[in-house]
């Protein structure tokens, strides 16, 4: 037995270089860690020691749990995430340890026990390479399974269960972001630190006189990674190859000194672990400000990200699924405010600036790049959203627009102001686009074009009511009761689709560009200006109408201040009975008073005539919007057809009263 002061020595330079392992596991953990968020060295470093620590006590590496708990803790990927990176972690130490044995083994070194442990992870490995090679090729299958298994628990546990695997499958795929170079690196400097330490163990054991003979670089790897140490703690492995109790107690003090210090490190003064992180960071290579990270799951709300993951994981449209990985990943989303249509407009941030993003796939995206295309187009005409950035490919479509704190839809400006500042600005929307869109592009009507707009946007959508399921026993009955008032059913009010009677009223209508869908929600204001003609823009257009008249445009405006549009979509329920639709309706005075503003400044415009081809377009409106909701809503469906109906209903009472040189009012409320 040598001296104390040599043992202390090599206890001391043994547990130094273990130590420096440790800061190369971290630095390789935090390559995985990088891709989609800047890593909190210091909560990795507690994680990491709160790991060992329980390691030290159980068995099976349960420590790992803990290090995954601790860290996930303190991330914004969350603990699934963290679980992930150390499944990742604990994957590449088992081919390292793998083919550490078989060196050995090779080399003719270590004995029985060394070929039985090589045996062992051989197998492990191979084990785990099938495995692998078995997700990949089952993965489909897989993915329902994992959708199976986490749906038999509540949402919340479901959720938590859904975002693992997701982390875990997102963690080896984007294996090749890793800057794998580095990777190797890494891993090379902290095995060769390890192996370092675990031969001045093995000569510091030797020292204290503990192992009975030759204990060298072999025994203590064997010692800590045998086929025996697989099912002993940290604390009982010292124990298993009978060394003395000096011996034993060394090898405590090894275990223990580097946790002291890395449990001891995060408390250091601040100024003294900076000048620690910035030694490691060369290492590292990176700088948070200098890196753009991936969102591993870009949606903030837990229902969007189920919505998502239920999608996922039960393989509906993969080809949207990856799309939308790819558009979005370097962004997160703050709040889904899609609308009425087949296209997503989310509220994002890049964590520079906060802008509204809107994207479309198939024949979807198409149709949002027309848009797009029509928002460039008259850009230098009318208050259009500012097109911030945008990106088309096959089957797709995305742009992204200007997001400010005063600017509100016209909804909830009609709600929150005098009528007259709302009156005042559609006023002034209706102006601008008639001197600066509509007048410029003036061309004369197409007879072909009005023919092709009634047999595909008003036959072809009755057809599809007719034919609904969900809607056809309601379509079979002469009258219906909606909210307790009864209506003439829209088989009844045939006159109303007559095409001879449309052609002839259409003819007359004024044709050229047009927006093509001007609800209320697609008018936005801006509080903070007072001038109402430059307290306004509008977004969302829409192409493909046919028989481009501004007529359409209006009775879209009316399809929201007549129709009512936008209380029926915050109305979430409908009861169907028989004949009877009951639904909470809603209309508000300040809408009442700005349909009769607007209808006297159409008439004026355009003629008691024309407020009749506008109140017929509206109609028609209607019937482009249910199979939408047919589609896409079916449980309110009955509620908009109720609403088709109504507006029906008054154009058939106009009509036969000759009211459209008269006064508009609606009574529903």
């Amino acid at each position: 037995m040598q001296s104390f002061g040599t043992i202390l020595l090599l206890l001391l330079s043994s547990a130094a270089l273990v130590l420096l392992g440790h800061v190369f596991r971290l630095l390789r953990w935090e390559q995985f860690i990088r891709i989609y968020e800047y890593p909190q060295r210091r909560s990795l470093l507690r994680a990491m020691a709160g790991g060992y620590a329980v390691n030290f006590l159980l068995p099976f590496h349960v420590g790992d749990f803990l290090r995954a708990a601790l860290a996930g803790r303190k991330m914004k990927t969350g603990t699934g995430f963290a679980f992930a990176t150390v499944i990742m972690d604990r994957f590449l130490d088992v081919w390292v340890v793998a083919l550490l044995f078989g060196g050995f083994r090779l080399a003719g070194l270590g004995g029985a026990a060394v070929l039985g442990a090589a045996r062992y992870y051989l197998v492990f490995a191979l084990l785990l390479a099938a495995a692998l090679v078995l997700v990949v090729l089952l993965r489909d299958l897989l993915k329902r399974c994992c959708l199976a298994v986490c749906s038999i628990f509540n949402d919340t546990i479901k959720l938590d269960g859904l975002v693992f695997c997701w982390s875990l499958i997102n963690t080896f795929k984007d294996l090749r972001r890793v800057n794998l170079w580095r990777l190797l690196l890494n891993t090379v400097l902290m095995w060769g630190a390890y192996l370092a330490s675990y031969a001045v163990l093995g000569q510091a054991i030797i020292a204290c006189g503990g192992a009975g003979g030759s204990f060298g670089l072999v025994e203590v790897f064997n010692m800590l990674f045998g086929v025996k140490s697989v099912d002993v703690t940290s604390l009982g492995v010292a124990g298993s190859l009978g060394l003395s109790d000096a011996a034993r107690g060394l090898v405590i003090a090894w275990f223990l000194l580097p946790l002291a210090v890395m449990f001891a490190a995060p408390l250091l003064p601040e100024h003294l672990r900076a000048a620690l992180n910035g030694a490691a960071e060369p290492i590292a290579n990176r700088e948070a400000g200098q890196e753009n990270y991936l969102n591993l799951l870009p949606q903030v709300d837990p229902r969007d990200r189920g919505a998502f993951l239920n999608q996922y994981f039960s393989l509906q449209n993969k080809a949207y699924v990856a799309k939308f990985i790819e558009i979005n990943q370097n962004i997160t989303i703050l709040q889904d405010y899609s609308a009425g249509s087949n296209a997503t407009t989310m509220l994002c941030t890049d964590g520079a600036a906060t802008f509204y993003r809107k994207y479309a796939f198939g024949a979807d995206g198409a149709k949002l790049a027309e848009q797009l295309a029509w928002l460039r187009r008259n850009a230098a005409r009318l208050p259009l959203c500012e097109i911030l950035r945008e990106g088309t490919g096959e089957g797709y479509c995305w742009y992204d627009m200007t997001y400010s704190g005063s600017a509100v839809g016209l909804f909830r400006y009609i709600h929150s102001n005098p009528p007259g500042k709302s009156a005042a600005i559609l006023r002034s929307v209706l102006r601008a686009l008639d001197e600066q869109l509509y007048r410029p592009t003036a061309r004369p009507a197409d007879p072909e074009k009005i023919e092709e707009y009634l047999n595909k946007k008003m036959d072809a959508n009755l057809e599809k009511i007719r034919d609904a399921r969900i809607l056809k026993e309601l379509w079979n009955y002469d009258r219906i009761w909606i909210n307790g008032r009864s209506y003439r059913n829209l088989k009844e009010l045939g006159r109303l689709f007559d095409h001879n009677a449309l052609r002839t009223l259409f003819a007359a209508d004024p044709v050229a560009d047009i927006h093509g869908d001007l609800t209320v929600e697609n008018i936005i204001c801006r509080t903070d200006v007072e001038n109402p003609d430059k307290a306004w823009y509008i977004i969302d257009p829409n192409t493909g109408n046919l028989h481009d008249s501004p007529y359409l445009d209006y009775g879209k405006l009316l399809q929201s201040l007549h129709g009512g549009y936008e209380f029926m979509m915050m109305t979430p329920r409908c009861t169907v009975q028989e004949n009877h639709i009951d639904f909470q309706l809603t209309r508000s005075a300040a809408y009442d008073t700005l349909f009769e503003a607007v209808c006297d400044d159409l008439r004026a415009r355009c003629g008691a005539a024309g407020l009749h081809s506008i109140l017929a377009h509206e109609l028609i409106h209607w019937l482009r919007l249910m199979p939408y909701k047919l589609n896409k809503d079916k449980k309110r469906a009955p509620m908009f057809y109720a609403g088709l109906v109504m507006v029906a209903n008054d154009l058939n009472t106009w009509e036969n009263e000759g009211k459209f040189d008269e006064k508009a009012r609606t009574d529903r409320r």
